[in-house]
C-alpha cells in the first residue's frame, strides 16, 4: 500500500509543477489531496528527472539501489579498516545486506532503505572522525549524512541520537572531560542538525493538520498504548511469520552466537566499534518500544533495526577475531563464512521471487488490473482534470496512481467503507469506476452511476449521475 503512496507523491509533484513545500497526493481524502509524510527529497528528484527523461519509476528504484549500495560499499570501507581481512569484510557485508525485506525495498519505493544507506554512509565518516580525532570535514559528512536519513525517515534519527551519545560517553567517562570546551561546536553541530529534524516534522504536523490528513502516521504508537492481548498478537507475528522474512534462519544463528560468544571476550574487541553498537543498540530498544504496534502490520520498520545488528555482529566478532586471530584466519573458517553468504543470498532470492509471484496479493490486485490503462481513460474521454470514485480498491493511491487520476476510493461498499462518500465528494467526482461486478447491486452505488462509458480487465466505467 504504501508503495503506490510513495508514487502517488511523484505523480502529484510532476502533475502539479515542482513545489516543493506542498506535495500532494492523488488520493482527495485531505484537502486537495495535499499531504505529507516523511522529507520528499527522493519524490522531487524523481520528478524532476521525469521531465527530462520521462515517467519511468525505476528512477525511484534507482535512487533507492544507489543510495543502499553506496551505504554498504562504506559498510565494506569500514570493515576494512576494522579487520584489515578482504574475506571478512566482504563476507559480512553481503551476509548483512542479504536480509530478504532489505533487498525487496531496495529495489522499490519506500525511503526506508535510502534512510539506512544514508545512515551506513554517516556511520562510516564517524568512525573515521573518532579514530582521528583531526578529522573535522568527516564530522561533518556524517553528521549532514545522519540528518538527511532523519529527514527521509524520522526514525534513523536515533542513530543521531546514538553518535551524540558515543560522543559524550567517550569524552565525560573516558576522557573525564578534559578536551569537553573543544566539544562545544560538534555538540552544537548535533543541535542544529536536531533543529532541522524537528523543524521539518513540526511542518509536517501543522501541514497535515490544516489540511485534514489522516492517513499517514505522525506520531509513536508504543507498546504501553496496547493491550495485553495485542502485545502478544504483534509478537506472534514477528517471532513466527516475519521472523523468517528478516534473514535466513541460519544467519540469524549465527549471528546470535558471534554476539554471545564476543560477550566472553569483550575486552579484546574494538573499543569504538562496541560503544558504537551499545548506543545503537539502546537506539534499536527505545525504537522498537514506541513503534511496537507497527511490526506486525508492516516488514519495513525492521529496516531500522539493521545499523544495531550491524554494530552488534562486527563487534562482538572483533573480540573473537583478536582474541584468536590464528583461528579466524583459518581457510576452512573463512570458506563456512561464504557458504553461509551465498546460502543466505539464495534464501533471499527465493523469498523475493515468493513475493513478486503472489497472485494472492490482496493489495497488489488493483495493480494488476488496471496497469497500462490510462491511454484507454483518455480514448473514453476521461479528462486529465477529472476526478474519479473507485470501489474496492484497499489502497489509498493504488487504482488513482496506475489511472494517474486524482479522487476517492473505497475498500467495498459496506456501510462503514460508504459512510465518507458524502454529497460534497459526488459533487466534486465526475467518473465512478468498479472494478469487481460482485459490487454493481450496492444500492448506494447504483444510485450514482449513470451511462457506461467502457470497461478495462473487469474495471466498469460510469459516468455519475448527479
Amino acid at each position: 500500500m504504501r508503495q503506490t503512496d510513495c508514487l502517488s507523491f511523484v505523480q502529484s509533484y510532476y502533475n502539479n509543477g515542482l513545489i516543493f513545500f506542498e506535495p500532494q497526493v492523488l488520493s482527495q481524502n485531505s484537502i486537495d489531496g495535499k499531504a505529507i509524510g516523511e522529507f520528499p527529497i527522493l519524490y522531487y528528484i524523481t520528478a524532476s528527472l521525469y521531465h527530462l527523461f520521462g515517467q519511468h519509476e525505476f528512477i525511484l528504484r534507482l535512487l533507492n539501489i544507489l543510495l543502499v549500495s553506496f551505504g554498504f560499499y562504506y559498510l565494506f570501507k569500514l570493515l576494512m579498516i576494522v579487520y584489515s581481512n578482504l574475506v571478512y569484510a566482504l563476507g559480512f557485508t553481503f551476509l548483512f545486506f542479504s536480509s530478504t525485506i532489505l533487498i525487496y525495498y531496495t529495489n522499490n519505493f519506500l525511503p526506508d532503505a535510502g534512510a539506512l544507506g544514508l545512515t551506513l554512509m554517516g556511520w562510516y565518516f564517524y568512525y573515521i572522525y573518532f579514530v582521528e580525532r583531526d578529522k573535522t570535514r568527516s564530522f561533518v559528512i556524517s553528521v549532514s549524512f545522519f540528518t538527511l536519513a532523519s529527514l527521509i525517515k524520522v526514525t534513523y534519527g536515533l542513530n543521531l541520537a546514538a553518535a551524540l551519545l558515543s560522543l559524550l560517553i567517550i569524552e565525560i567517562i573516558v576522557n573525564k572531560a578534559k578536551k569537553f570546551k573543544k566539544l562545544v561546536p560538534y555538540i552544537l553541530a548535533f543541535l542544529v542538525s536536531i533543529t532541522i529534524i524537528s523543524g521539518w516534522y513540526i511542518y509536517v504536523i501543522h501541514y497535515n493538520e490544516a489540511n485534514s490528513v489522516d492517513s499517514f502516521l505522525t506520531t509513536i504508537s508504543p507498546i504501553w498504548d496496547l493491550k495485553t492481548s495485542h502485545i502478544f498478537n504483534v509478537w506472534d507475528y514477528v517471532s513466527n511469520y516475519w521472523y523468517t522474512k528478516y534473514y535466513y534462519e541460519s544467519t540469524l544463528h549465527a549471528f546470535g552466537l558471534i554476539i554471545i560468544c564476543g560477550f566472553f571476550f569483550i575486552k579484546y574487541g574494538n573499543r569504538t566499534i562496541l560503544l558504537f553498537s551499545a548506543t545503537t543498540t539502546l537506539g534499536g530498544i527505545i525504537y522498537a518500544i514506541l513503534f511496537f504496534s507497527q511490526f506486525s502490520a508492516h516488514d519495513y520498520y525492521f529496516i531500522a533495526l539493521i545499523p544495531a545488528i550491524i554494530f552488534l555482529v562486527i563487534g562482538s566478532f572483533s573480540s573473537i577475531y583478536f582474541r584468536f586471530p590464528k583461528v579466524m584466519n583459518n581457510i576452512f573458517v573463512k570458506i563456512a563464512l561464504f557458504i553461509l553468504v551465498i546460502l543466505s543470498l539464495n534464501y533471499a532470492k527465493e523469498k523475493i521471487t515468493d513475493r513478486y509471484n503472489d497472485v494472492n496479493d490482496s493489495l497488489a490486485k488493483i495493480g494488476m488490473q488496471l496497469n497500462n490503462s490510462q491511454d484507454f481513460i483518455k480514448s473514453i474521454g476521461i479528462e486529465s482534470d477529472a476526478k474519479v470514485i473507485v470501489i474496492h480498491d484497499l489502497t489509498p493511491n493504488g487504482s488513482l496512481y496506475f489511472m494517474n487520476r486524482r479522487g476517492w476510493t473505497f475498500k467495498d461498499t459496506s456501510s462503514i467503507a460508504l459512510e465518507k462518500l458524502s454529497n460534497n465528494i459526488i459533487a466534486e467526482a465526475n467518473y465512478i469506476v468498479i472494478t469487481d461486478s460482485l459490487y454493481t447491486g450496492c444500492m448506494r452505488v447504483n444510485e450514482l452511476t449513470g451511462d457506461k462509458i467502457g470497461s478495462y480487465n473487469g474495471a466498469v466505467f460510469y459516468t455519475i449521475k448527479k
